[in-house]
């Protein structure tokens, strides 16, 4: 178990899954928490307040991949940690599990719209605290890739106005996702909406991966081996995502078109409540949400339009 007030994280030959800050004020909770987490294979740092929370987060920022955090705490509750975390340059973006006692609608869409994705509900099983931490710890991990690859295009390209792209796969779809974002005047920002939006013009549109299907997939370990199968098949191979760029004094547009049927995209631009739980199917609300300040479907849902309007802020 990490003390409360840890130095610097140390450097093990044994390399961990990734690095969790618990955050949970009931000592008992805690104790079991940390070492359910350490038993999976997880390095754990661990606050019993929020403000020590917050101390740690401002020190650890860059070696934290996902926060765990309850909900009821005395002093700052949980919503009020990630009001301070969103305002925080550098945790802004770590993927953030809320604990809570209570499944109402209502209450976890307050979390929902202070910017949690992740939601466990007590008492929770085991097994499914291991599905959404992966599915959290996954998506912290792409983030930090798409970013690595980002500073790769980071030479200025402001001088584009208009470009046109092809892409079928899975790794064209996060290579352009970086290209385009090194674009945008916040790349931080535009990065996780591209790839989550290209993304899914790939899956879900050309190779006709579901919702339920994806989930169990990433249950089971193998979304990218079926990604990668599915490309192969004489039915998808052909199938193709296009992608226009047009810039001008106002704003910045990305257009996605992809060779599938569509969906009922009205019911992703914002996290269902009835949804908070599952471990996909946030990427269309991340985008719309925080990304960008407009994403406009066509009425079949297989074409999207992101909008970033020059001089907007960032909505967290």
């Amino acid at each position: 178990m990490t003390h409360p007030n840890p130095t610097p994280l140390p450097q093990s030959s044994d390399t961990p899954l990734g690095c969790v800050l618990a955050i949970e004020d009931d000592n008992t909770t805690r104790t079991i928490l940390t070492g359910l987490l350490e038993d999976l294979g997880y390095q754990t740092l661990e606050a019993e307040n929020g403000k020590m929370a917050l101390d740690i987060a401002g020190r650890e920022q860059a070696n934290i991949d996902v926060i765990i955090l309850d909900k009821m705490m005395p002093e700052m509750d949980g919503l009020e940690v990630m009001k301070n975390l969103r305002e925080m340059p550098g945790c802004d973006k770590i993927p953030v599990i809320m604990v809570t006692g209570s499944s109402e609608p209502e209450e976890i869409k307050e979390g929902i719209d202070a910017g949690v994705f992740y939601y466990l509900t007590k008492p929770y099983e085991d097994g499914v605290f291991q599905s959404v931490l992966t599915s959290a710890m996954n998506e912290a991990k792409r983030l930090q890739d798409l970013k690595t690859e980002l500073r790769k295009h980071q030479t200025s390209f402001t001088f584009i106005d208009k470009a046109s792209f092809t892409i079928q796969k899975l790794n064209e779809a996060e290579d352009l996702a970086c290209f385009l974002a090194a674009c945008f005047p916040s790349p931080e920002t535009a990065l996780p909406g591209l790839a989550n939006l290209l993304t899914n013009a790939v899956e879900h549109g050309n190779l006709d991966i579901g919702y339920h299907e994806k989930s169990n997939l990433l249950e089971q370990g193998t979304w990218r081996q079926e990604v990668e199968e599915r490309q192969s098949k004489p039915e998808y191979r052909d199938k193709t995502v296009r992608v226009e760029f047009v810039r001008n004094d106002e704003e910045m547009r990305v257009t996605i078109a992809d060779d599938g049927n569509g969906f009922d995209w009205q019911k992703y631009l914002e996290i269902d409540p009835a949804r908070a739980l599952d471990n996909n199917g946030r990427g269309i609300a991340q985008a719309n949400q925080i990304s960008f300040d407009d994403l406009i479907y066509n009425s079949s849902g297989n074409e999207v339009t992101a909008v970033s309007r020059t001089g907007s802020t960032i909505k967290w």
